[in-house]
């Protein structure tokens, strides 16, 4: 796989970004916060979201203010071009594959594009075999533990721990199943007894059922005839009530009409009366009728009159008022209108004055930020310049003693060899003269015993001499060693310092730029222009708002004539209702008025009268209708006599036929019967019920047979599980082991073959040993074993990053794209220098290779420059030839 380029919109402080890849080694560089490893993290959201989501969450990484984080990855993979597009914001993406001179669709969707991805090139593979995350080497050289770390996460071993972790939970659970159903069997183990205890009960309870049965039937058919009686006797004494009520609301009936024709007679004579008055009133009507209606015509012009004149008397006014107020509302804006022009004034000299200063304003960006990062990188320093340097005298010390200490360590192992080897010769010797027979093996004369003896004597003697210095040669050996570890203690605070010592570098360029600028002018000349900006901002908010009143200048000019020639007309008008006046007769208002008062009260007196003339004919209507009603209830009286005789001989019949004390005698019987009755049908329903729940116990008894039986084979089941699961967990613990083994010593010799090209074979192999949450590290120099502090800080690079490498090899095969985050963080000089080495000498064999880094030694190896850089808090990014 190759990374061919990558378009980056939104994400973190990248805003739109495009970075092109070529083959060979990529350095992508830049200060700390520029932006250079979210170009990684995109890579990964972009190939494989939302697998990253457990380290990268999406409110992480959208950018501030944005309304949607979109990432695109060219790519190569078998020689096939493909493209993988995703909108994260609104969940879109796709992957392309380029073919025949164009871009086809191969899939869609977040998931779909994922599980794609995945085929190709498994999440895992990419991650833990081409992505090298910034930490990794340093975890390797750190400690044994960390290293395992490291180990386990790469290779995935820890899915193996927690498959034999679930597994032993598992077990636990079919243990706690097997427990209940042990106790379930164990509670359930009397069902035959209670069963049959149930079944004879059920049978005493269906000879109560059959018993009332038989019985209930004779009392219902005895109530039936009861019944029948009682309805006969109810229904007969009903209607005699019935009868009663009758009679009694006839005789009602019969009074209220003798009352009510009482009534009607009373008012045909108060009708006679009123309707002889009605006719005398009308006579008068006639009289005041044509003075009546001459009031009603003379009325109705003074209103007309009247109303006109008031409301254009009113209108006038209005107009009046409305033309003072327009008058006096445009000389205001004439005011309004030089104020404007005196503002504007003051605006134009506001903006000349901060165009002067804007030069002076820009540098203040520059500052701002050069202070903050400034304070920053206080906050970072915990050791001042005079420490730090008696620090790294210690260190470069402590490395000068480190490296006579291995050359001492060297010799001494060259005398040890050789001491060993004399050691061998001589106990050779003693043998080959213990064996010896006739001829001398040392000087070819004859061997007499003496002759050996004494050969054998000073061998011995040589040899315990040899034995004293190997002793010697050891003890010297064990202090060295001793005091190597002391060495690597105080070496192992050299990132610190080197951290420290940078930062204070940074610290003083910070402080070499600031002093370039004059801060104090700078700061003051922002503050400035900030005022002014505020001053125009306030001036151009009332130049708006005056301007808005002095827009209305010509509108209200306008309106004023309009009013002036409304004014016309309504005087106009006036003048035509009080000729129109004159028409009718009149001379002014007040001669109308006059006239009109004069004959009110004759047209008040008609009114009266009119209601007079109405009332009469109303009233002989009523008269007519009063006589009709006369009749009707006459008739009325006596129909009603007629029938309530004849209801009072119907209601001596049926008293004749009902007996009281019968009745009272069958609604006792009916009593006694009904409540024996729904005794019986109680105590049925009860047992009944009683019934149905044996049979249902009976029928669950039954199938907790049948569940029983079944717990006993699941009983079974279970404990064969138990066994069996346990045998697979003892088989994940032997796979990891032996997985674990067999990777680490497959690692091992791919890590051998690579430091021995980074170290020109000074080394003939790396040393890898497993030990519990232990992974222990070394190297063979001169046929012998070494530790990592044998090594100097260039080899212990060399060592970490082979280390790293064969990981991955291992994992992937082969590799054709290496990502390399931050790999130089806290290296000195010389580390640094041998990274640029190997960069040069060994990843060049891989076809593409992607660093991170803030160090700008690495451009000395790098085919292309990728520069990042922060502006006003959005990544830039240029790209150039590597030197």
């Amino acid at each position: 796989m190759k990374i061919e380029k990558v378009i980056v919109v939104n994400f973190r402080s990248h805003h739109n970004t495009r970075v092109e890849f070529a083959d060979g080694i990529n350095l992508i560089v830049g200060q700390n916060g520029s932006g250079k490893s979210s170009l990684l993290d995109a890579i990964l959201v972009g190939l494989y979201w939302d697998r990253p989501c457990r380290i990268l969450r999406k409110d992480d990484f959208q950018r501030i203010g944005s309304l949607s984080t979109e990432i695109t990855v060219f790519f190569e993979k078998d020689g096939v071009k493909y493209q993988v597009h995703r909108n994260i914001t609104r969940g879109l993406a796709f992957v392309k594959c380029y073919e025949n001179g164009s871009w086809n669709f191969l899939d869609s969707g977040q998931r779909a594009v994922r599980e794609w991805m995945e085929r190709l090139i498994p999440y895992d593979v990419f991650v833990n075999a081409v992505y090298i995350r910034q930490g990794e080497i340093e975890a390797i050289l750190e400690s044994d533990e960390s290293r395992d770390k490291l180990v386990r996460q790469v290779l995935g071993l820890d899915r193996f721990e927690n498959a034999y972790n679930n597994l032993r939970e598992v077990v636990r659970i079919v243990k706690d199943k097997i427990k209940n159903i042990e106790d379930y069997l164990t509670a359930t183990s009397n069902l035959d007894e209670l069963t049959s205890k149930m079944e004879s009960e059920l049978f005493e309870v269906e000879r109560e059922i059959e018993k009332l049965e038989d019985e209930i039937p004779t009392v219902k058919d005895r109530l039936d005839e009861i019944a029948n009686e009682l309805k006969r006797y109810e229904e007969l004494e009903s209607a005699i009530r019935c009868k009663q009520l009758e009679v009694k609301e006839m005789e009602k009936e019969l009074e209220k009409l003798k009352v009510k024709l009482e009534n009607v007679r009373e008012g045909i004579e108060k009708s006679l009366e009123k309707a002889r008055e009605l006719e005398g009133l009308v006579e008068e009507l006639k009289e005041v009728e044509n003075d009546a209606k001459l009031y009603e015509r003379l009325e109705k012009l003074r209103k007309t009159v009247a109303e006109k004149k008031a409301k254009i008397e009113g209108e006038i006014k209005l107009s009046k008022q409305k033309l003072e107020s327009v008058e006096k509302e445009i000389e205001e804006l004439k005011v309004k209108a030089r104020e404007v022009d005196e503002l504007k004034k003051v605006r134009d000299e506001c903006i000349a004055k901060m165009e002067e200063l804007k030069p002076i304003v820009e540098d203040y960006e520059t500052v701002r930020n050069l202070k903050n990062r400034l304070v920053e990188l206080k906050k970072e320093l915990e050791f001042d310049e005079e420490e730090i340097l008696r620090l790294e005298q210690k260190i470069e010390e402590a490395e000068k003693r480190k490296e006579e200490i291995q050359r001492k360590l060297v010799e001494i192992g060259e005398k040890m060899g050789g001491i060993e080897s004399r050691m061998r010769d001589l106990k050779k010797a003693i043998l080959e003269l213990k064996r010896a027979k006739g001829k001398c093996p040392v000087c070819g004369s004859t061997l007499t015993d003496e002759h050996r003896n004494r050969l054998i004597e000073d061998y011995v003697k040589e040899l315990n001499e040899v034995v004293k210095a190997k002793k010697r040669l050891e003890d010297e050996e064990k202090e060295l060693r001793a005091e190597l570890i002391d060495i690597g203690e105080i070496l192992k605070k050299e990132r610190v310092v080197l951290r420290q010592k940078d930062i204070l570098s940074q610290i003083k360029k910070v402080e070499e730029t600031l002093k370039k600028y004059d801060v104090e002018r700078i700061e003051k000349t922002y503050e400035e222009f900030k005022e002014l900006e505020k001053r125009v901002q306030s001036l151009e908010g009332k130049i708006s708002t005056l301007m808005a009143d002095v827009n209305k200048l010509e509108g209200l000019k306008f309106e004023k004539a309009d009013i002036l020639k409304r004014l016309k007309e309504l005087e106009n008008q006036l003048a035509e209702v009080e000729m129109e006046l004159k028409r009718d007769g009149f001379s002014s208002v007040e001669e109308l008025d006059n006239t009109v008062l004069m004959l009110k009260p004759k047209y008040e007196r008609y009114l009266e009268l009119k209601r007079a003339k109405d009332e009469l004919n109303r009233e002989k209507e009523n008269l007519e209708k009063l006589k009709r009603e006369r009749e009707i209830v006459e008739r009325k009286i006596k129909t009603v006599e007629d029938n309530l005789n004849s209801l009072k001989d119907e209601l001596l019949e049926m008293e004749r036929k009902y007996d009281e004390k019968m009745h009272e005698r069958l609604k006792e019987e009916e009593v006694s019967l009904r409540e024996k009755l729904a005794g019986n049908d109680a105590k049925l329903k009860e047992l009944k019920k009683r019934r149905d729940e044996l049979a249902k116990r009976i029928e669950e008894f039954r199938s907790e047979k049948e569940k029983r039986r079944s717990k006993e084979k699941e009983l079974e089941d279970l404990k064969k599980a138990v066994d069996r699961i346990q045998k697979i967990r003892d088989k994940v613990k032997q796979f990891k082991a032996m997985l674990r083994e067999q990777a680490l010593a497959e690692v091992g010799e791919i890590a051998s073959r690579i430091f021995e090209e980074l170290t020109d074979e000074k080394y003939s192999g790396v040393v890898v040993k497993a030990e519990e949450n232990k992974v222990k590290l070394g190297v063979i120099y001169n046929g012998r074993e070494y530790g990592l502090g044998f090594l100097s800080g260039g080899e212990r690079v060399a060592l970490g990053l082979a280390f790293r490498l064969a990981l991955s090899l291992y994992l992937a095969g082969e590799m054709s794209l290496l990502i390399l985050d931050e790999p130089t963080p806290f290296l000195d000089e010389e580390r640094r220098r041998k990274l640029v080495e190997i960069m040069n000498r060994y990843l060049r064999k891989i076809p593409q290779v992607i660093v991170v880094s803030h160090d700008e030694e690495l451009r000395e190896s790098a085919d292309r420059v990728i520069r990042v850089s922060l502006e006003n808090g959005v990544s830039k990014v240029e790209t150039c030839i590597g030197s």
